[in-house]
């Protein structure tokens, strides 16, 4: 686990929204050999502000989905092209035809959504789903405050003394991941590490491995975390079950049966979590310091 160190102060063209305009610029001047230097200027923010601290963590975490916009725009290219060649093909095999515009209009949907989503989530924090996943954690969400002081209450409890396990933030008392979840709210942490095969039309498959931490609140809403390393998923909740030990835990397994408990098992649940941490903490006493 690391722990957060001093951040450099950020260049003003390496600052949102400056260095969108450096990266246009590149890609005007170079085109295609602008790709190095973007990543090159990309690396260089990350050396400055590894986990985002010159936007504030939230800000930098909801323009980061601006990476999604070129996967968005593949997807809807794809629709078309499948689209035109279904609009083409041999008249004959109507059935076939059926199935390419249910593909193309499959693409076409997804691909909108994910341009839709990046878009509204870089350009509106407001309106982003890690906004949405602060407000559910407040006692009244439909009062929550405007965004920025949202932001501003994970913010300044991560720039204390907050772990960072890869790019998961863990403070006193929130937990920033792909989501921001309360961590007195968690009932549930749950990883999950298996493999999905992907089969291609030549008959190789090739295999990608899904890395997750899922947790869960007093609500039962979940908020998912995707990691790279499965030691630093581990690591987040082994943590966060050092915190909580009286919280659910388990893979995917558990996770999947947690969120399918009645209503009457969520109470009783909640009554034994609820007990647990209380004789836990009177036990441990007064905290000194």
């Amino acid at each position: 686990m690391e722990q957060k160190g001093p951040n450099k102060p950020l260049p003003l063209l390496l600052q949102w929204p400056w260095v969108v305009a450096v990266y246009l610029l590149l890609a005007v001047l170079l085109r295609l050999w602008s790709i190095p230097f973007i990543l090159a200027v990309a690396a260089l923010r990350r050396k400055y502000s590894p986990h985002g601290a010159a936007e504030g963590y939230c800000l930098s975490r909801t323009r980061k989905q601006l990476r999604q916009l070129p996967l968005g725009a593949l997807l809807v290219f794809l629709a078309v092209c499948v689209g035109v060649y279904g609009l083409y093909g041999d008249e004959e095999r109507r059935y076939m035809q059926l199935l390419i515009a249910l593909m193309a209009v499959g693409l076409l949907a997804v691909g909108v959504y994910v341009c839709f989503a990046a878009l509204r989530d870089s350009l509106f924090p407001e309106k982003s789903s890690l906004a949405a996943s602060i407000r559910s954690q407040l006692p009244y969400p439909d009062e929550a405050p405007a965004v920025g002081e949202l932001f501003a209450m994970v913010d300044d409890d991560l720039a204390g003394d907050a772990l960072w396990v890869g790019s998961v933030g863990i403070g006193k008392e929130w937990v920033l991941g792909d989501a921001a979840s309360r961590i007195d709210r968690i009932r549930g942490i749950f990883t999950i590490d298996r493999i999905e095969h992907h089969h291609r039309a030549n008959g190789g498959s090739t295999s990608t491995r899904i890395l997750q931490l899922a947790l869960v609140d007093d609500r039962w809403n979940p908020a998912v975390t995707d990691f790279k390393s499965p030691k630093d998923l581990q690591n987040a909740a082994d943590c966060l079950a050092g915190r909580l030990p009286e919280a659910r835990q388990g893979g995917e397994g558990a996770y999947h049966d947690f969120l399918a408990l009645s209503e009457e098992q969520r109470e009783e649940f909640l009554r034994e979590f609820d007990a647990r941490q209380s004789a836990r903490l009177a036990n441990a006493g007064p905290q000194l310091g």
